[in-house]
C-alpha cells in the first residue's frame, strides 16, 4: 500500500509518497494540470495507493480526477492539519510529506466530504445566489451612505419599493450624485432579476429530503434546500449534535480541572447553515400556527434567563436538530412529539 500527499499550488504542486513501512518511493515537484496529475499515478496500481489533498480552490477537479481512475482521495481542512503539526518551517516538500505520513499513520483530521451531483449543483446555485444578494446589499448601503452626506434618509427596506424613486426625484441632489444612483439602481435592478433566475433553477432542485424539511415550522423553499445543500447524505452523522457542530452552532467549550465553562457558539463549519438557521428562527416566532407553537413557547422559557438573542441561536440549533431526526427517521414535522423543556 502506498500513501500520497499532494500539496497543491497555483501552477506546481509536490507530491510525496511513501510506502505502508514509511520508506521515501518518491517526492518530486509535478504542473497542476489534470494530464500532469493522471500521469504521475500511472506507475501505481490504483487499489493501492491513497492520496491527502487538503481543501482548497483546486480540490473539486483534482478529486474528481485521481476519483476517475480509482484512487481514494482524502480531503482534509487544512486549518485542523497545521493545528496538529505547527512548525516555523513550512514548504511544499514539508507540507506534502506531513500530509502523507498522517494518512499513512491515521492520524488525519476527520473527512471534508466532497458532494457530487444534484447535491453539487444545488450548492453552487445557492452560492451563486448568495453572492447576488451580498452584492446589492453592498451596492444599497453605499446609495444609502452616498444620500445620507446630502442629508437624504430613506427609511429601512426602502430600496425594497418603487416609492423609493419617487422619494428620491423630490431631493435637490447635485447632478453627478443623480448619475450615481441612476447607473447604481440600474446595477441592483439587474442583480434582482438575476437572483430571480437563479431562485427559478433552485427551485427545480427537489427531493424527498428537501420535502422533509419543508414540513418544519419556518423553514421555506430557499432555506430548506440551502440546509440540505450543506447536509448532503444525513447517514454520515450518526447523531444530531455531530450535525449542530458541523454546523457550527454548538457552544465551545473550556474545560480546566472540574471547571467546565461554555461560551459562544464556535461558528465552525457551513456558514450558510448559521445564517437561514437564525431566519428560520425568527420566521417560526413570527409564525402563529400550531405547528410553531412548542417552538416559541421553548424560545420564550430559554429567553427569560438566557436573553432573546442567545434564545434565538440557541432555536435555530434546535430546528437543525429537528432536521435531524427528520431526515434521519425519514418522517415529517410532527409538533405533538415536542416538549417545551
Amino acid at each position: 500500500m502506498y500513501y500520497a500527499g499532494l500539496d497543491v499550488a497555483c501552477k506546481g504542486s509536490f507530491l510525496y509518497v511513501q510506502d505502508r513501512h514509511g520508506r521515501k518511493v518518491e517526492g518530486r515537484e509535478i504542473l497542476t494540470t489534470r494530464w500532469s496529475i493522471k500521469e504521475a499515478f500511472k506507475k501505481y496500481k490504483s487499489s493501492l495507493v491513497e492520496v491527502a489533498v487538503e481543501a482548497g480552490g483546486s480540490t473539486r477537479w483534482i478529486y474528481d480526477t485521481l476519483k476517475a481512475i480509482g484512487i481514494r482521495v482524502y480531503v482534509v481542512n487544512p486549518h485542523k492539519v497545521k493545528a496538529i503539526a505547527e512548525s516555523k518551517r513550512k514548504t511544499d516538500k514539508i507540507d506534502a510529506k506531513l500530509l502523507s505520513d498522517l494518512l499513512r499513520l491515521g492520524a488525519l483530521p476527520q473527512e471534508v466530504i466532497m458532494v457530487e451531483g444534484e447535491i453539487r449543483e444545488l450548492r453552487d446555485l445557492m452560492q451563486a445566489r448568495q453572492k447576488i444578494v451580498e452584492g446589492y446589499g453592498r451596492l444599497i448601503n453605499y446609495l444609502r451612505g452616498l444620500l445620507r452626506q446630502e442629508g437624504v434618509r430613506l427609511p429601512q427596506r426602502s430600496f425594497r419599493s418603487d416609492r423609493w424613486l419617487a422619494e428620491i426625484s423630490k431631493q435637490r441632489l447635485p447632478e453627478h450624485v443623480r448619475q450615481i444612483m441612476d447607473r447604481y439602481t440600474e446595477l441592483i435592478d439587474n442583480m434582482v432579476e438575476e437572483k430571480k433566475n437563479l431562485e427559478e433553477k433552485i427551485l427545480k432542485c427537489n427531493n424527498q429530503d428537501i420535502e422533509l424539511i419543508k414540513t418544519i415550522p419556518g423553514i421555506g423553499d430557499i432555506s430548506s434546500r440551502t440546509i440540505s445543500a450543506a447536509i448532503g447524505q444525513i447517514k454520515r452523522f450518526k447523531k444530531a449534535k455531530q450535525l449542530t457542530s458541523y454546523c457550527g452552532l454548538v457552544p465551545s467549550v473550556r474545560a480546566s480541572g472540574e471547571r467546565v465553562e461554555y461560551g459562544h457558539i464556535t461558528r465552525e463549519g457551513r456558514s450558510e447553515v448559521r445564517r437561514v438557521g437564525v431566519q428560520c428562527a425568527h420566521a417560526v416566532l413570527l409564525s402563529r400556527t400550531k405547528e410553531s407553537e412548542p417552538l416559541r413557547l421553548w424560545h420564550a422559557r430559554i429567553a427569560r434567563y438566557r436573553g432573546y438573542r442567545t434564545a434565538i441561536v440557541a432555536l435555530a440549533r434546535k430546528m437543525i436538530t429537528i432536521v435531524f431526526y427528520v431526515l434521519r427517521d425519514k418522517k415529517p414535522y410532527d409538533y405533538r412529539l415536542l416538549t417545551v423543556n
